[in-house]
């Protein structure tokens, strides 16, 4: 037997450790006694202190200098436990983009029973993006969106954050946006038909916010004005004078919450100068996060022009 301090090892194993020492001298152990007391610091949890002999004769040697390799590059203190709980895909990778530490979050949510599965492999086998290694080349990654590979080969949306560490490392952090994109897009899709049933209906549609018009649809030209001409304008510049102050008493009491949306007539002035009656449907909503009034406007069946 070959002693050091408490630690007893068979001179079989202590010859296969010195040899694997010596062969990766970047490991940083000087001695077979440092590296076993590594050894069982990383092991701690998994052992006792009368079992240490037995646990040192079954070691996977070449599996625990590769572990010992890996979390080289990241203190098992408080920011080692940082990074197992952030509530983020969380990895590092080499200068050759091959991955070198990640925690659980990353390999779980790509689908991986364990770090082993996916620890020294590409990085371009989990993001798919063909111009990432040349992105983290130039600099930082900040809210970069990628595709991320899973296990299955299914795609999920990632936006990416990458700095370097330090000239041989690089640390990245990724989070799922697969359900925001997606709930993006669904109401893009439904603005659109929005805007497009908006547009295409037979009668006139205006947004009114602080007495200022925010919003009509293509019917403005019954009025003979263009939307250029209207949008930003107070709405009573385009009443008659005889209803302006009884549309802004109504108009007051709807944003307040005094009166209700019922159908109302008023004449308003056309391009032309001509005077017209126009019946409105207005209702009290809520137009990029402030109180607004949404009006329905038509000439009633049976209206005339006045001169």
């Amino acid at each position: 037997m070959i002693k050091y301090s408490t630690i007893s090892l068979p001179k079989e194993l202590y010859d296969k450790l010195l040899q694997l020492i010596e062969e990766k001298p970047e490991l940083g152990y000087g001695s077979v006694a440092d590296f076993c007391k590594e050894a069982i610091r990383l092991h701690v949890e998994e052992i006792k202190r009368e079992l240490r002999e037995d646990f040192l004769r079954k070691l996977d040697v070449p599996l625990l200098l590769k572990n010992l390799e890996r979390l080289s590059a990241i203190d098992t203190g408080i920011y080692g436990k940082m990074f197992e709980k952030i509530n983020a895909m969380a990895f590092m990778f080499s200068k050759d983009y091959k991955l070198k530490e990640c925690n659980y979050e990353f390999f779980s949510h790509l689908g991986y029973a364990s770090k082993e599965e996916v620890i020294g492999k590409d990085i371009n086998e989990f993001f798919e993006n063909e111009q990432l290694k040349e992105r983290v080349k130039t600099g930082n990654l900040k809210d970069y969106e990628v595709k991320g590979i899973r296990k299955d080969g299914k795609k999920i949306d990632l936006l990416l954050d990458v700095v370097r560490i330090d000239k041989n490392l690089y640390a990245g952090c990724a989070k799922d946006i697969t359900v925001k994109n997606y709930v993006i897009e669904k109401e893009k899709r439904i603005r659109q038909l929005y805007e497009y049933i908006i547009e295409e209906i037979s009668d006139l549609i205006v947004v009114v916010q602080d007495g200022k018009i925010k919003f009509l649809n293509k019917r403005v030209g019954i009025t003979g004005y263009r939307a250029e001409e209207v949008i930003g304008k107070h709405f009573l510049e385009f009443v008659a004078d005889e209803d302006k102050e009884r549309i802004m008493e109504n108009y007051r009491k709807m944003m307040e919450g005094k009166a209700e949306g019922k159908p109302r007539k008023y004449k308003f002035k056309f391009k032309d100068g001509k005077i017209g009656e126009i019946e409105i449907y207005p209702k009290k909503i809520e137009f990029e996060g402030r109180p607004a009034l949404l009006v329905v406007a038509r000439q009633p069946s049976k209206s005339c022009l006045i001169e």
